[in-house]
């Protein structure tokens, strides 16, 4: 379903300086309740979101906060405790976490395997012979070598996480009674049979994840998408969704910009659920957090939040723009591409780490225009 370029700026301008006229006030009801999807949600109804609606994330989101340093990881869960009255979890989105979690982890404990090595062959080619530069003073030495213990030292308490995790103890502490139910295995088979034909017709959300997982588990993110609209209309309460899986089957993206969410999905929440919606990266639910429930984060936990989705972001861009040029025949081989790692899947699921990219900066927002 496509619009004019011109549409989308003028209904930002019309928030932007008021709406329209006094006297087209039921005109531009009228055209909120007809296309309102196609708009950022008013400041009203973000603010009654956060007030009145409850809270839910994806697996992507919960998975990559094992990326982050212990400062920003505590942070992050203390926000999510502190709303743990009003959080709800898809039972997709907690299976993914919990099936998905050991490996992230040991993903981690391999990023310090590897730093460790590198600093390792670092020391006994250039520093470890004296017969020649570069010679480091003391100090340096003892520097290099903190840095290395830090490294093991680290490597060791990600190892520790595997079989004993404070944060997936507090992940389910918190959703405890609060998970949505287990799907029967013929509930599960009519959700995958719906995604299917859905995929077929390219309709958000989850159909990006053929591309990089087998059938059924591309499914995933259409069946949890399923789980939090029923849980919605059964308690009547709008969502704040949150989501690091920044492909293009959950966000409306426009030359490397990120508009906000698909307008479809906003569309079928109301239509099905009947409750409004709305949806963040780790990144702008922090920074709303601030704005609407006076949260103290610190700006270091948005910087690392920020960087991290920024790099993946860019992964993500690269890969809708290479799978285009191959649907036009262009040859975008290269003779060493890897494929980006980091997340779950290479926009959110067992890869740690997927985003949009901003035009430019790392801090864009979702529905900056």
């Amino acid at each position: 379903m496509g619009h004019p370029r011109w549409f989308y700026g003028w209904a930002t301008r019309q928030e932007t300086t008021g709406g329209p006229p006094p006297a087209h006030t039921g005109y531009y009801s009228i055209m909120r309740s007809s296309l309102g999807h196609w708009f950022r949600i008013s400041e009203d109804v973000e603010r009654k979101l956060w007030t009145e609606g409850f809270f839910s994330f994806d697996a992507s989101t919960l998975l990559n906060i094992y990326g982050y340093s212990k400062e920003t990881r505590t942070e992050l869960i203390s926000l999510i405790e502190a709303q743990a009255s009003r959080v709800r979890l898809p039972h997709q989105f907690g299976l993914e976490f919990a099936r998905n979690r050991p490996i992230v982890i040991i993903k981690q404990v391999n990023n310090y395997a590897k730093a460790d090595k590198a600093l390792q062959d670092f020391q006994s080619t250039y520093i470890a012979p004296k017969r020649e530069h570069p010679h480091l003073n003391s100090e340096a030495l003892a520097a290099l070598n903190q840095v290395r213990e830090d490294l093991r030292n680290g490597k060791s308490e990600m190892e520790g996480m595997v079989s004993v995790d404070e944060f997936a103890d507090k992940v389910l502490a918190t959703f405890d009674g609060r998970l949505s139910p287990c799907p029967t295995e013929k509930e599960l088979s009519d959700l995958h049979d719906q995604a299917r034909d859905r995929y077929d017709k390219k309709v958000p959300p989850g159909y990006a994840d053929l591309k990089d997982k087998g059938v059924p588990d591309a499914y995933g993110d259409y069946v949890g998408w399923v789980q939090l609209m029923e849980i919605a209309k059964s308690e009547g309460r709008g969502v704040v969704f949150v989501t690091d899986d920044l492909k293009d089957d959950w966000w409306f993206i426009e030359h490397e910009r990120t508009i906000g969410p698909r307008a479809e999905l906003v569309q079928e929440f109301k239509q099905r659920s009947g409750q409004e919606f709305w949806m963040y990266s780790s990144e702008n639910f922090l920074r709303a957090a601030q704005k609407f429930v006076n949260a103290e984060i610190k700006d270091q936990a948005i910087e690392e939040v920020t960087v991290r989705l920024a790099v993946t972001r860019e992964q993500t861009l690269a890969e809708i723009i290479r799978d285009l040029e191959i649907s036009l025949g262009i040859n975008t081989a290269q003779p060493n591409s890897e494929k980006p790692t980091g997340g779950v899947s290479p926009s959110g699921e067992a890869n740690l780490g997927d985003t949009e990219k901003p035009a430019a900066g790392a801090g864009q927002k979702e529905g900056d225009a």
